[in-house]
């Protein structure tokens, strides 16, 4: 009669292999996540000049305006004054920077410009809003293919602005306030109070030292030799604040982000008024860029 050998494993021997086999598929799926995680571009790896820009969804690339006007309605749906800055009366521009990486998600998100008083934190919150919503921009392409891109955009926070309401309750919201062009007492530059008969001549040549000490020559506009004034338009609202700053006339090649940049690092100005009452007034600047001449 044949005899046959039979092997009977412990239950908890089974268990036991069972359970390594589930962490070693646990682990090899963790560090695949991390490797997701950890895959997106730096910023400063992004380019930041491409044959075509990133655009957002449904906006056409050869219309930048669309795309600026999408991503200030979603900052500004979404954007909420930090309480240090409304008790400090502070307001301003945070430059942001910010990856749109070749699938048109929102990679690193950094400030250019922070003022402080929690406003640079909440710029941030709100431009990483747009991966959590999942909002995905059509890629910037170079040489046919897609790549990342690193895009600048001003945030304004106006310490004037009504409170949002609570959800449920209505609040009446008061009449946007003016801007006028012109005004009987023109806004002065910090530093320009005793000369309010000779406020354009103190304010242009204290802006004018701004721009010199602060300015830097984007290193693409440089290696090209590219030069010319990049006009700039922004608001100096009722309390002074430099707001809502926009390149009216460009030079590209680095040249409008580092202006947008330079125009918000001023300080807080002296309100223009009209009739005695302070106002927001807009103003207009070019700045301009230029290289030393090469010696022959």
């Amino acid at each position: 009669m044949p005899s046959f050998k039979t092997t009977i494993y412990p239950t908890n021997t089974i268990h036991m292999t069972f359970s390594y086999r589930l962490i070693l598929v646990i682990s090899v799926l963790f560090f695949l996540a991390q490797g997701s995680l950890s895959a997106q571009t730096p910023l400063k790896e992004a380019q930041r000049s491409t044959d075509i820009s990133p655009a957002w969804a449904g906006c056409d690339a050869k219309v930048p305006d669309c795309t600026k006007s999408k991503l200030l309605e979603f900052v500004s749906a979404n954007l909420t004054i930090p309480a240090e800055a409304v008790t400090a009366g502070a307001g301003g521009v945070v430059m942001v920077e910010f990856v749109v990486e070749k699938n048109g998600k929102i990679g690193e998100v950094a400030t250019l410009h922070d003022p402080g008083y929690g406003l640079g934190a909440e710029a941030i919150r709100v431009v990483k809003l747009m991966a959590e919503k999942k909002i995905t921009w059509t890629p910037a392409v170079e040489e046919g293919k897609k790549v990342p891109y690193r895009y600048i955009t001003p945030v304004t926070f106006n310490v004037t602005a009504p409170p949002k309401s609570p959800k449920g309750e209505t609040i009446a919201v008061a009449a946007t306030p003016a801007v006028y062009d012109v005004v009987e007492v023109m806004p002065r530059y910090a530093g320009c109070e005793q000369n309010i008969a000779d406020t354009i001549d103190c304010t242009f040549k204290k802006m004018l030292q701004h721009f010199e000490a602060n300015l830097q020559y984007p290193l693409e506009a440089k290696q090209i030799r590219s030069q010319g004034p990049v006009v700039v338009e922004f608001i100096i609202d009722s309390a002074g604040h430099v707001t809502y700053p926009v390149v009216k006339t460009g030079l590209g090649f680095g040249c409008d982000e580092e202006a947008l940049r330079v125009v918000s690092l001023m300080p807080k100005w002296i309100p223009g008024t009209q009739h005695g009452v302070p106002v927001a007034v807009r103003m207009t600047v070019p700045i301009l860029f230029q290289l030393p001449k090469e010696k022959e």
